[in-house]
């Protein structure tokens, strides 16, 4: 396994998602992605460079600022870790990113919710099972 992706959501629980991230990432000694999704933020997928990242949190809030201080510290832990932003509709941003970099498992949150909750109301676990080429795992959150 050369490349975990984990999906995470600012606004949620991410503590359970990032650990068992890291713990995968230590084993097969692999590249940590943490990916969120933003809607309207022209310009900045796949971003990590300082200085556009610094200019886009003054623009767009602390988010942005939120996930790269994640992989940073995540690094500081000896785990190659990065931060991707993605924009538009989550689980197709998500999984099309995943497909793109080739990544060996995609790491994602669930609330439990019901089969019949995740069609009328909608849910990301289902569209990134859909749509993802790799295997996709669950970790229950909590909010």
């Amino acid at each position: 396994m050369n490349t975990i992706f984990a999906a995470v959501d600012l606004r949620s629980n991410v503590e359970g998602i990032l650990e068992v991230a890291k713990d995968l990432a230590k084993v097969y000694d692999a590249e940590l992605v943490l990916a969120t999704v933003i809607t309207e933020l022209p310009g900045a997928e796949g971003s990590d460079e300082d200085k556009v990242i610094d200019e886009l949190s003054e623009s767009y809030g602390e988010d942005i600022h939120e996930l790269h201080t994640l992989a940073r510290n995540i690094a500081a832990e000896g785990i190659n870790c990065r931060a991707i932003i993605l924009e538009g509709v989550t689980a197709h941003q998500l999984s099309h990113a995943a497909n793109e970099m080739e990544a060996d498992l995609i790491i994602i949150g669930n609330r439990g919710h019901s089969p019949l909750y995740d069609t009328l109301i909608g849910g990301t676990a289902p569209g990134i099972i859909q749509f993802a080429k790799q295997k996709v795992l669950l970790v229950p959150v909590d909010d």
